[in-house]
């Protein structure tokens, strides 16, 4: 029998592993890949948060839809409102109401029922000062888009915010006492309907001359104060401005005219009427100056306009509950005609000096708006 000699040659066996030269192209395949991959993630993430955006001021409209039709007036909220509160309230002010904003009044609406007791109750409210109050306040997941960057990721905030038509004059010293309504019904939808204000009620369907498919009702805002308490701003909760203690007697800074933390407006300008958020009149949608102000509060109806983290993009609800993505830069005509529900008798408030309203404004109606213009 014939032995098999087996004979192994081992210089012809490969080396295993990678060499630093294949890992080194494996990795730069993968950073290629990942470059690649994330914008297409991200892109996925926002719209996904469009998505949630849509939704949540699609129930927000129909929360303001509930409200105008089932409620006793038969009209929509003010951009703010005085509010009767319960009989054990030992501490309102003025004949046991208070002011709040729309962003309150529609708490049963949106299954808050409790929490509009409690806010009814103002003992457990008028009780403590306003930073606990504030601090403490329950987050509402319908009043904040998802995409808005918060400073306070504790505080209750409000990122959308309500067609208030025309910018509402400044108090007379102080206490809201007015000679003349601070803003027209064909102007807008929500108006500061709080004492001495006398702003008025808008009708869904009757005060709608316009159409409500082409009538703003919600839009966003993340120009906000939303710092902490005690910072120069105010920042804006669903139940009002935070500020640190009270001032006199008045419950909030709902006393003084928050209207840019609860209201969008349109704004008339004779010098470049067509041009307003390009002349520097209002701040373009979506932008803000630079340096950005201390206080978007402060600096008033300037910031009061739709202002999202959307991407060249922002999102509207309409009177009728639909909500549409819109354009950043839309025209500030098309604009204009969007928030006035009669665009043919807008114009701008009585004069508190003469009491002679100016003229019709009746420039911005023509030609008349379709669907295709926004």
């Amino acid at each position: 029998m014939k032995s098999i000699s087996m004979r192994t040659n081992f210089s012809d066996k490969k080396p295993s592993g990678f060499t630093l030269v294949e890992l080194l192209v494996v990795i730069a395949i993968i950073g290629v890949l990942v470059g690649l991959l994330l914008p297409a993630i991200q892109a996925a993430r926002e719209r996904a948060r469009q998505a949630q955006c849509t939704n949540r001021q699609k129930q927000i409209s129909l929360a303001m839809q509930s409200y105008a039709t089932t409620g006793s007036k038969g009209a929509y909220p003010g951009w703010a409102q005085m509010q009767k509160l319960g009989p054990a309230s030992a501490n309102a002010v003025g004949n046991n109401e208070i002011p709040i904003p729309w962003s309150a009044k529609l708490l049963s609406q949106l299954d808050r029922q409790g929490l509009w007791d409690q806010v009814v109750d103002s003992n457990v409210i008028l009780s403590m000062n306003n930073a606990a109050i504030y601090n403490n306040l329950p987050k509402i997941e319908e009043y904040v888009c998802p995409s808005q960057s918060l400073t306070n990721d504790k505080l209750a905030a409000l990122t959308y915010v309500m067609n208030s038509g025309m910018h509402d004059p400044a108090p007379n010293s102080g206490d809201m006492r007015g000679t003349f309504a601070s803003d027209l019904k064909p102007n807008g939808v929500g108006h500061d309907q709080r004492t001495h204000r006398r702003g008025p009620e808008v009708r869904p369907g009757a005060d709608m001359e316009d159409g409500a498919s082409q009538t703003f009702l919600l839009t966003e805002n993340i120009h906000k104060d939303n710092d902490v308490v005690g910072s120069t701003g105010m920042p804006s909760t669903w139940l009002g401005p935070v500020v640190e203690n009270f001032q006199g007697s008045a419950p909030f800074e709902m006393t003084l005219n928050p209207e840019q933390r609860y209201g969008f407006v349109w704004e008339y300008n004779s010098n470049s009427p067509l041009t307003v958020f390009a002349d520097g009149y209002m701040a373009p949608i979506n932008r803000e100056s630079s340096p950005a102000p201390a206080s978007y509060g402060a600096a008033g109806f300037i910031y009061a306009r739709p202002a999202s983290d959307h991407p060249g993009i922002f999102i509207a609800a309409f009177c009728d509950g639909g909500v549409k993505t819109l354009d950043e830069s839309i025209s500030y005509q098309v604009y204009q005609q969007l928030m006035t529900p009669v665009g043919a008798k807008a114009r701008e408030t009585e004069d508190t000096t003469t009491g002679s309203p100016p003229n019709y404004l009746q420039g911005f109606m023509s030609p008349p708006l379709s669907d295709s213009d926004f």
